[in-house]
């Protein structure tokens, strides 16, 4: 009796142990399938992030300041129990994996066959013959032809073909002979199919792909695209965009996030790991010369680990090794930039903050970093930089902020230089960072990754606006007012009056202050922290070098240097520690 009890405990015992097992193995595996999902989870680990964070703790001279009465200063519980906060976001879905296709009906694969014996089959089609999915322009509808600028397209079982004349590139794109019909219905008339280059996919040196209908036999044994050689895994082709400027907030959201978002946009690519991932660029490191090979290699080693953990490859380098120096076959090809980098594209950005989150996650957890990781006390840090938008008054302002009660306690640090610092200290360095302060300009994206929690206070840059221009920009005599010769007016309607001032008189009038933003459209759609853009509304606060004119708006854009109020600016501090300590949802 007691053998057969404790043979059905030990029966009861090895069906538990299978069962625990085949549950770890099955949450392993939907693990291991993206390790920066392992490392994601070790981080959250113990933290709230999910169920939203309790915000920074206020500094005590703050809070003392700002007391709701004597002896009740102001605190975080009390903010976050009766005052109100707000975030607003996008969330974007992500969907499963790619799939084999549907097969086909056997009465039209008998039609299609190549041969008399060999009818056409699913297996053949993806074997031999070429398919594409493009975003931005199905190139197979009608009037999609001038969509090519902003297409990205993924490839399979594609040759390109290059050309040292011209930046055109030639992909031969493989169809079945005997479905003659495809040559017209696949692609239609395309004399660019998509430009490789963001930003300027039309520029004069910006290379192009231009798609070849190659018809194929697969059961015709002399075909000679029968038995090519593939290149297996995934390979990005694209053009960087700064071409030896190496701004690194181009390098970063141009080219680094434009290829990640590609990735994204397609089911076969959206869950690869790094491993899998290639990256082709016309322009590879050791094209640089002097510091700007040493901030490629820099960018490219801190940057590029997120997408690809192969070194950056010329498209010529390839070229070279293929068996046919001038033809070169993919499995799979990933191209066109289009609207993918998040610079200059703010519209195309909607809906994309939960990309941008992904893409900051992974490249903090690249560098070993927990992206999850919120100050438990304030540090501003104010950025020094060199060269134009420049802070002209910065150290007076540090000043000021050491010898206001209501900051003290709180780590004020200046920055003049992040280029001594590995792209892996520059991260760790911002983790500790509650408030930056800094100019526009691409120096200011290095805050994309400030912690959750963290606000970014990022100056405009000067712009007078002129109403009515469109009126003023096309006179050429006026013939009413004849007794004046100069006139001095607000803008408005009231100065439309002046249309009629006699010939050879003057109008003098005003603008008004436009809040210039620049990298708004991808600090708009930030979740993580919060920006404050410090505006930029008289001629009283900026300084402009003596060659430029104040009416010159690229000028002003580009090389005025920043005159920062303390008034106006300590009201944005003020509201970046409140901020700071109200909780996310």
């Amino acid at each position: 009796m007691m053998n057969t009890k404790a043979t059905r405990q030990i029966r009861f015992a090895l069906i538990l142990i299978i069962v625990i097992t085949l549950l770890l193995f099955y949450n392993g595996y939907n693990c291991f399938g993206n390790t920066t999902h392992i490392l994601s989870y070790q981080f959250n680990n113990g933290d709230t992030s999910d169920s939203g964070s309790s915000g920074i703790p206020l500094p005590a001279s703050f809070a003392s300041h700002y007391s709701g009465s004597k002896d009740v200063p102001l605190s975080s519980g009390a903010l976050n129990l009766f005052y109100s906060s707000f975030q607003c976001f996008n969330n974007n879905d992500t969907s499963s994996s790619g799939s084999s296709g549907i097969p086909l009906p056997a009465s039209f694969a008998s039609h299609y066959s190549g041969s008399k014996d060999v009818p056409l089959s699913s297996g053949a089609l993806n074997l031999f013959y070429s398919s594409f999915q493009c975003v931005g322009g199905n190139p197979g509808d009608m009037g999609t032809q001038g969509s090519w600028g902003d297409r990205q397209c993924i490839f399979h079982n594609v040759c390109v073909q290059g050309n040292e004349s011209t930046p055109l590139y030639i992909v031969d794109y493989f169809y079945p002979a005997s479905i003659s019909s495809l040559s017209s219905t696949i692609i239609r008339v395309n004399d660019i199919f998509l430009g490789l280059r963001h930003g300027l996919p039309g520029g004069r040196d910006a290379s192009k792909l231009q798609v070849r209908l190659v018809p194929m036999n697969h059961s015709d044994q002399t075909d000679p695209n029968r038995n090519l050689r593939y290149l297996d895994e995934t390979y990005l082709m694209y053009q960087i965009l700064p071409e030896k400027d190496m701004n690194f907030g181009h390098v970063l959201f141009d080219d680094a996030f434009g290829l990640y978002a590609i990735l994204r946009q397609f089911r076969a690519t959206r869950y690869n790991s790094p491993n899998k991932n290639h990256v082709l660029v016309f322009e590879a490191c050791e094209d640089f010369e002097g510091h700007l090979n040493e901030l490629c290699v820099k960018f490219t080693k801190g940057i590029f680990p997120t997408i690809t953990s192969h070194p950056i490859r010329s498209i010529d380098s390839l070229f070279d090794s293929s068996v046919n120096s001038n033809r070169i076959c993919f499995r799979e090809l990933v191209a066109g930039q289009g609207a993918s980098g998040a610079i200059g594209w703010g519209p195309k950005n909607f809906n994309r903050a939960q990309i941008f989150f992904d893409f900051r996650t992974d490249l903090l957890l690249t560098h070993r970093i927990n992206p999850n990781i919120i100050p438990k006390q304030h540090h501003i840090l104010l950025v020094n930089k060199k060269g134009r938008r420049r802070f002209h008054n910065l150290d007076e302002i540090y000043k000021k902020i050491l010898s206001t009660p209501r900051y003290a306690g709180i780590k004020i640090t200046i920055a003049d230089d992040f280029k001594n610092l590995t792209i892996t200290q520059q991260l760790e360095l911002f983790q500790t960072v509650t408030i930056a302060i800094s100019p526009c300009g691409g120096i200011s994206l290095l805050f994309f990754f400030l912690p959750r929690q963290s606000v970014l206070i990022v100056s405009g840059y000067p712009y007078m606006a002129r109403m009515e221009a469109q009126l003023w920009d096309y006179q050429t005599h006026l013939q009413l007012f004849q007794t004046v010769t100069i006139a001095i007016s607000p803008c408005g309607g009231i100065s439309l009056l002046f249309f009629f001032l006699p010939r050879q008189s003057v109008l003098i009038v005003s603008g008004y202050p436009y809040m210039a933003r620049m990298e708004a459209q991808l600090w708009d759609y930030q979740t993580h922290l919060r920006v404050i853009h410090y505006p930029i509304q008289s001629n009283d606060e900026f300084v402009l070098p003596p060659q430029y004119k104040k009416d010159d708006g690229v000028a002003l854009r580009n090389h005025a240097d920043i005159i920062l109020q303390s008034e106006k600016l300590f009201a944005l501090i003020d509201k970046a520690l409140i901020t700071t300590a109200m909780k996310s949802s």
